[in-house]
């Protein structure tokens, strides 16, 4: 076997190795009212650093945590998206890695007016949580392992570098952890009570 040919296979390990190692993440509507004028839902994350990023957090790096939440009408036929989805994304670690991520985490996202709600209807919140990274240290790393440093590469070697850091980010991206929940189904009654 040639060189490139053990590198590529054990980068195809290593990147299976990560994935069998992920711990799952665990979303829950905790509540969901209305205020004066608007409907906020809290959304309740267990979980939320899976083993796997456990280590870029210890070394400094950063998690993007995105939570997506949509409120949706129950109907007979097909369900109505209420409000566009809201997106929050959180950064973890970074400038204190030694604090703490909390387990459990609440958050809580403002969904949309009041106004939009009929008290006779019921409504259920639906909720999408992604937590990933993009290990940059390691990307160059083994680019480095690859095709040499940086600055002993020429004309075809840095094409193939930059190729092969880019397919490694996406690569870390679509190896992130997510998790999916919808809440019980509520009047919009029970929504609006004080």
């Amino acid at each position: 076997m040639t060189r490139r040919s053990l590198l590529s296979l054990a980068l195809v390990a290593l990147t299976a190795g990560r994935v069998a190692a992920a711990a799952p993440l665990d979303v829950s509507v905790k509540d969901v009212h209305a205020s004066a004028a608007t409907v906020r839902t809290t959304i309740q994350l267990r979980d939320v650093v899976p083993d796997r990023f456990k280590k870029v957090i210890e070394q400094g790096g950063q998690l993007h945590l995105r939570v997506q939440a949509e409120l949706w009408e129950k109907r007979s036929v097909w369900d109505r998206l209420v409000y566009p989805a809201v997106i929050q994304i959180l950064r973890l670690g970074g400038v204190a890695p030694t604090t703490a991520v909390q387990n459990p985490m609440e958050v809580t996202i403002d969904l949309g007016g009041r106004d939009r709600l009929d008290s006779a209807e019921q409504y259920y919140v639906h909720v999408v949580a992604t937590i990933g990274t993009l290990a940059e240290r390691e990307v160059d790393d083994v680019g480095d392992a690859v095709f040499g440093k940086e600055s002993d590469a020429t004309g075809l070697a840095s094409f193939g570098r930059a190729v092969f850091r880019t397919a490694l980010k996406v690569s870390d991206y679509l190896q992130s952890v997510s998790a999916d929940v919808k809440s019980k189904k509520m009047s919009g009654t029970e929504i609006t009570r004080p």
